[in-house]
């Protein structure tokens, strides 16, 4: 009984000895970083402005106020339309007294002794973003100014008494000419910019990061720390001041790491691993912006008692930096954008610099009002799809509506699809390249990704549409902004009925049944819509033609046509034929298009192709195929 008893007493011994045999490697990472505002409102605005109120005796101090002050860090100074607005009112300063101070000069052995005037000075601040107040604020104190240095206290206190005598006059003959007034006011209005600069200013950092790896390969963890490590080291070199880490490709690793907090409890055996997950969930949370688990790690780091700075390290940081609500702050690519506006500023004369930010304005508020139209039309399709859906009886030609909206599964089944995403392969024809889309849409954003066999994008974010092309521009391509024409024509696959169908719901009720026909060996109805719009010279023309044909019998849409008109002149035309319909469990089983056939026809020629829709998903869940951090981060710059 003894002998299995110290067996068992050994074992143990073992099993603790190899919780402790776990050696690690510390490795050093060096990221930019920016230290932002504490407002979040001012992440987009470059530019500002400072307003003075001062007394007309300081007119000249308000001049080089202008010239020299308030240049807050990270915007760029506009004398009047700057985005970011701060007041100062300067009060005169009051002159009080002037002293004598004293202090010993060791290595000459003698005294020394400055005589300087005081003064009391006051300046309010108030700082406003738009019609917002963003922070008010008064600066009191005093300031004073040295009017000379010599080593004799009878000398200074005959200095003083005069310096007194002519500044007391000075103030009652109401002449604010001395230097003392001058650098009094100079020196608050530096107190104040470095308030400014500490809550509202923008600067480029570097910061270290320091992660700890295991390197005990016997370890139970190796591997999965290993994965870790390999995947954080991945991304922390390719870190910028537009994009951070991934949390969706971190999070599995995150997870893992969180268990092993509770498969290895607080012990003496168990700190050095204990060291090492903490300091590493800390660190990435606190690189991701996750202000409540950093802390939360941090402070564990801390408890683990490893005579390690590194927790209370993490912990400072977090609670100097300006996180909001775990969401990574949106930004412009700041600095690069003010070295160019501050080059052209400085390239231009007065006039035209000030008609420069005229036109930003201007435009500005153009696409304010534009960006407002488009999230309406958003809203209205959306809207318009479901009264539609819950109203056929109600609509024209609504016995035909009905059978079509049943062949594609009814309109309950339409109404709940939020969200879906196709995989195609795609054969053009004259070319054997293989190529393939993947298009992904909701209510409010619509991708679709082109492997050509380079990337080519098109994407709608809400009321933003942007295209990007490697084939062209090359692999350091930027993403180019679409046209309000070219938005119009990829937003209306927001609609998710039309996106799967093709089916165009909000043109229903300007459809007129032409009557039957017969269109590739099969008897459809045949649907028309010719929209017309007034030219330049009040006279109807031609906009778009479109043309819907729809199976007798089965209710499938055949084909459709659309022609458009550029000044009545035709401009483009394109024609799908809808081969082979494959059921969609979603939809109640109802069918949706699988075999797709294009004719294309503009000022680039012909072009007919071949899509096999592969894969369809309706509401399914996403992971992180579009809308990536990697791919949307940074509006597209």
């Amino acid at each position: 009984m003894k002998k299995i008893l110290l067996l068992m007493a050994l074992l143990a011994i073992a099993s603790i000895q190899a919780q402790e045999k776990i050696s690690s490697k510390k490795k050093k990472f060096y990221i930019p970083v920016i230290r932002y505002s504490e407002y979040p409102a001012l992440d987009n605005v470059l530019t500002q402005t400072a307003f003075y109120q001062m007394d007309k005796s300081l007119q000249e101090e308000e001049s080089k106020l202008k010239k020299y002050y308030f240049n807050i860090d990270g915007y760029i100074k506009d004398p009047v339309n700057g985005k970011l607005k701060i007041y100062l009112t300067f009060d005169l300063p009051k002159y009080t007294t002037t002293q004598i101070d004293s202090s010993y000069n060791k290595k000459e052995n003698r005294w020394v002794y400055d005589a300087h005037s005081n003064y009391v000075t006051s300046v309010r601040l108030d700082v406003r973003y738009g019609d917002k107040i963003l922070l008010t604020k008064d600066f009191g104190g005093s300031e004073s100014y040295s009017i000379s240095v010599g080593n004799s206290m009878g000398a200074m206190r005959i200095a003083a008494a005069e310096h007194d005598k002519k500044i007391r006059a000075a103030v009652s003959d109401s002449d604010y000419s001395d230097d003392g007034f001058e650098n009094v006011i100079y020196k608050a209005a530096g107190r104040v910019q470095s308030f400014l600069n500490y809550k509202f200013g923008y600067t480029t950092d570097e910061s270290k990061v320091r992660f700890e790896f295991v390197t005990s390969k016997g370890h139970s963890e190796y591997k999965q720390m290993l994965d870790f490590e390999t995947e954080i080291t991945a991304q922390m070199q390719k870190i910028t001041l537009e994009k951070g880490l991934d949390e969706k490709l971190l999070m599995p690793h995150l997870q893992y790491l969180e268990s092993l907090l509770v498969k290895y409890p607080p012990s003496p055996q168990n700190v050095n691993i204990r060291f090492i997950v903490t300091n590493n969930l800390a660190e990435t949370y606190l690189l991701l912006e996750n202000k409540e688990k950093a802390l939360l790690y941090a402070n564990l780091l801390v408890e683990n008692d490893k005579l390690d700075s590194r927790g209370s390290s993490i912990i400072e940081r977090v609670n100097n930096a300006n996180f909001v609500d775990k969401k990574i702050r949106s930004h412009t690519n700041r600095f690069v954008e003010l070295k160019k506006l501050g080059l052209k500023i400085a390239e231009e004369k007065e006039e035209k610099r000030l008609a420069f930010f005229e036109k930003i304005q201007q435009q500005d508020a153009e696409w304010e009002i534009e960006k407002s139209n488009r999230e309406a039309y958003l809203e209205k399709i959306k809207t318009q799809r479901h009264n539609l859906l819950d109203s056929i009886p109600y609509q024209l030609n609504a016995n035909l509506l009905a059978k079509v909206v049943d062949n594609l599964g009814g309109s309950q089944a339409l109404k709940k699809v939020e969200k879906a995403h196709l995989y195609s392969k795609i054969s053009i024809e004259g070319t054997n390249i293989p190529q393939t889309e993947e298009k992904w849409a909701t209510t409010s954003h619509y991708l679709l990704k082109k492997k050509m066999p380079e990337s080519y994008y098109e994407i709608v974010n809400g009321a933003e549409a942007w295209s990007h092309d490697d084939r062209e521009k090359g692999v350091n391509a930027k993403w180019a902004k679409l046209t309000a024409y070219d938005y119009s024509n990829l937003s209306k696959n927001v609609d998710l009925v039309n996106f799967l169908t093709d089916l165009r719901l909000d043109l229903w009720n300007n459809f007129e049944v032409l009557g039957e026909e017969m269109y590739e060996g099969k008897l459809c109805y045949h649907l028309n819509y010719f929209e017309k719009t007034l030219s330049s010279g009040n006279r109807t023309i031609p906009k778009t033609d479109y043309h819907v044909f729809i199976d007798k019998e089965n209710f499938n849409i055949v084909s459709t046509e659309k022609t458009e008109f550029d000044n009545g002149n035709k401009s483009f035309f394109e024609k799908k034929l809808f081969g082979d319909y494959r059921p969609v469990t979603a939809l109640n089983s109802g069918k949706i298009p699988h075999k797709i056939n294009y004719e294309i026809e503009d000022f680039n020629g012909e072009t007919f192709y071949q899509e096999i829709r592969e894969k369809v998903e309706i509401n399914p869940v996403f992971g992180n195929r579009i809308f990536m951090k990697e791919v949307y981060f940074g509006g597209f710059k």
